[in-house]
């Protein structure tokens, strides 16, 4: 068999095993079960607490009454493993926006050897309004109370332990807030290891780190089989409006790790965040992570962090990682080494150059046809759904139009270069890219780097080979190159969805650019129908299949407005998607469709008459009474107190003043800060106070003006899940395929105020 004409069929065959073989590799380790070792983290015990601490299966927003029984069982767990705890019970307010609770962490103390900084083991306890909050973040609390269990059997170590289980992490990371802001204890804190979840499913990675990691990372990669992440998460959470408490820690300047897992994102901040989805395999990853870095570094010393690292744990089941100064050189080195064995060979530089200048034709079609695919996909069918309920189309979709790209590219390179000469020339392409990253996204290098470093040395080798054995040679480069490319297409798939396919295509056009050179002995015309064929079926699958199913409904929140001033009442649906004005990108489908006007725009609320809604209809009065504000006096001058109250047990009152009203700070507990000013959306030109978890409570707070002038106007606000009895027909006809998320269903009441 002519190994040149085969190469293609060689080239598959090897992307298949190794593909086959990194998404092996990164799946979360088996579950033990409850009778192992008890020196063992055992996910079915961590699991057993799970189903404990949320019997009800329901969510537990911060304030609420099940919130406060959760803590509770929190507290029995604690005594069972005889840690001493404490309650701090405090108002706090988050950093981002003027967003306040009163929160109720809890702070459990392992003693260690010595007066030395703590190691604290952080996560949150209290869930979305819409979600029981298995995934997120019941996984992580019964992680760090099963590893808090196998550690204590072997205390004390150098340092001591801190549990650190948060409260009002949803609403703006308010308990982490408290603690690292308020509590004297928050001083004595060395390094922090929070765990997080976002699905149900998936292997915890650590998906973010402090700057300088280096000792951070050892402690997780001695001694573990299973750790995993890519430093590029860390440049991408930099770019992204997501937190999580290690936030909070991060700027009181405490160095630590992030750990979350992703799959089955569908699932997050819904109702199917339950105890019955989620795969317990997470717990255990997250477990075995905890438990690893935290015996390595309760031993360690703390005085020197080491430099920032890059690091990448997703290649074949491997871990590497390196200083992140050794990346310029790691860069020079393998380009060197790649213009070596230019002029070792024979190639005709002309033509090289050629091949640089069309190397990133594939990387091109591919992007391109697979993003005209989905576009295709959305203009027909109607919409992109994030996640369908029958998915197996569009990920067919996502693999036949990039293959289609890859046929197209490779069918015009092979008419100006041979494959030896594109071989060189995608390898000083990507040299350029990893030069681009290096310079610009720095923590993302060692996806380039690595599988450069590789090939430079795979092709400085071929140099001294017979010319028939080197185009096989030369496949090897892609073994390195593929887990840095086609193995994060899935991943990123899973985590952010199709309407986000965009993020996932630049690393399928990446493979497509490296394998493009072993593809050009392939009849491209045949190539082209065997690939079309059964991905123009998947794209008419995708087209006229359900959406939505009732294991993955579409996410659609009731939202009920009432104007107490004039008696007007709305009902607006809204999704992950605002359904506003604007070309909605996720079209409402029935039976829902039926209970809205889907056409004309509409302003609901009295405080915003220029912000227009779409899917709105008339409403009932609900019969309830508004929330209250009381005038408690000027305190001092250009100061007054109020008093706020729901008169439902609403669990949020928002308070809007306008910017005229010049508003410098407000004062609630011991807090006090600058309020927000909205530049955009409802609240656009008032400053905006957020109280949540309020139900029962009687709010006193302090506002302090630059002048203050007796009657100021403003709104008062009172938000609750609860909606009207008069639309439990369309509750009812919302369960099924559709499910609330986020906040989910709100019931807002609008009051005009005068201060």
């Amino acid at each position: 068999m002519n190994s040149k004409k085969s190469l293609p069929l060689y080239s598959i065959l090897l992307t298949l095993v190794l593909f086959t073989f990194q998404h092996l590799s990164t799946l979360p380790p088996v579950a033990l079960e409850i009778d192992v070792s008890e020196n063992q983290f055992s996910a079915e015990r961590a699991f057993e607490t799970l189903k404990v601490l949320l019997k009800e299966n329901q969510p537990h927003p911060v304030g609420s009454p099940l919130n406060k029984r959760i803590k509770e069982r929190l507290i029995q767990e604690l005594k069972k493993l005889e840690i001493e705890y404490e309650v701090q019970k405090t108002w706090a307010c988050a950093t981002r926006f003027s967003t306040c609770a009163e929160v109720e962490n809890l702070i459990a103390i392992i003693p260690g050897e010595e007066e030395l900084p703590f190691l604290a083991l952080m996560a949150h306890y209290d869930s979305v309004p819409m979600a029981p909050g298995a995934g997120d973040d019941g996984a992580g609390v019964v992680a760090i109370l099963e590893a808090a269990r196998v550690l204590k059997l072997h205390a004390p170590y150098k340092h001591p332990i801190m549990i650190l289980l948060t409260d009002a992490e949803e609403v703006g990371l308010i308990g982490a807030e408290a603690f690292f802001n308020q509590h004297p204890l928050a001083k004595k804190v060395g390094i922090v290891l929070n765990v997080e979840g976002s699905g149900t499913s998936g292997g915890s990675m650590v998906f973010r780190t402090s700057d300088k990691n280096e000792l951070l990372l050892n402690s997780l990669s001695h001694n573990h089989d299973d750790p995993y992440g890519f430093s590029l998460s860390r440049e991408i959470f930099k770019r992204m409006p997501n937190d999580t408490d290690f936030s909070v820690a991060e700027r009181a300047n405490i160095p630590g790790m992030d750990f979350a897992f992703v799959g089955e994102r569908n699932h997050y901040h819904t109702p199917n965040d339950n105890v019955e989805n989620l795969d317990i395999r997470a717990i255990q990853h997250h477990g075995e992570n905890i438990l690893n870095a935290s015996r390595n570094l309760l031993s360690a010393d703390w005085s020197e962090m080491g430099e920032a690292n890059v690091y990448l744990g997703t290649s074949y089941g491997f871990w590497s990682q390196w200083k992140s100064s050794y990346s310029p050189y790691i860069l020079i080195f393998s380009f060197l080494l790649i213009m070596t064995s230019i002029f070792r060979s024979t190639l005709d530089l002309k033509n090289t150059l050629l091949a640089i200048l069309l190397s990133p034709l594939t990387f091109i079609t591919t992007v391109l046809f697979c993003f005209l695919s989905f576009y295709s996909l959305s203009y027909f069918s109607g919409n992109i759904v994030s996640w369908p309920g029958i998915d197996w189309p569009y990920r067919l979709l996502l693999v036949g139009s990039s293959c289609l790209g890859l046929i197209m590219g490779s069918a015009v390179s092979k008419r100006y270069s041979e494959d030896h000469e594109m071989i060189y020339g995608v390898w000083i392409f990507w040299s350029l890219l990893a030069l681009l990253v290096t310079i610009f996204l720095p923590d993302a290098a060692n996806l380039f780097l690595l599988p450069l470093l590789f090939a430079s040395l795979i092709i400085l080798i071929s140099t001294f080979l017979e010319d028939r054995h080197k185009l096989v040679f030369l496949l090897s480069t892609l073994i390195v190159a593929l887990p840095s490319t086609l193995g994060l297409v899935f991943a990123l798939e899973q985590s952010q969805g199709y309407k986000l396919v965009i993020a996932v295509l630049p690393f399928a056009g990446l493979y497509a650019m490296l394998i493009s050179p072993f593809l050009l002995s392939l009849n491209m015309k045949n190539a082209f129908l065997i690939v079309g064929l059964p991905t123009l079926i998947t794209f008419f699958a995708g087209s006229n299949l359900n959406l939505y199913t009732e294991e993955r409904p579409q996410h659609i929140n009731i939202h009920f407005f009432e104007n107490l001033d004039v008696q007007s009442s709305y009902l607006h649906l809204s999704g992950n998607y605002k359904n506003l004005a604007a070309t909605d990108p996720e079209p409402l489908i029935e039976p829902l469709k039926s209970f809205v006007d889907v056409v004309s725009k509409k302003d609901l609320i009295s405080f915003a008459p220029e912000y227009q809604f779409r899917y709105w209809s008339e409403s009932k009065s609900s019969g309830w009474k508004g929330p209250s504000i009381s005038n408690l006096g000027v305190s001092q001058k250009n100061s007054i107190k109020v008093n706020l109250k729901s008169n439902r047990s609403a669990s949020r009152i928002i308070l809007l003043l306008p910017q005229e009203s010049k508003l410098n700070s407000f004062e609630i507990g011991s807090v006090e800060r600058k309020p927000s000013l909205s530049n955009n959306g409802y609240f656009k030109g008032y400053y905006v106070i957020y109280l949540n978890g309020i139900y029962d409570k009687e709010i006193d707070i302090k506002l302090n003006f630059e002048v203050y002038k007796k009657g100021i106007e403003g709104y008062l606000i009172d938000v609750s899940t609860e909606l009207p009895k008069h639309l439990t027909g369309l509750y009812e006809k919302r369960s099924g395929i559709f499910s609330p998320v986020h906040r989910g269903d709100q019931a807002t009441l609008i009051k005009k105020i005068k201060l």
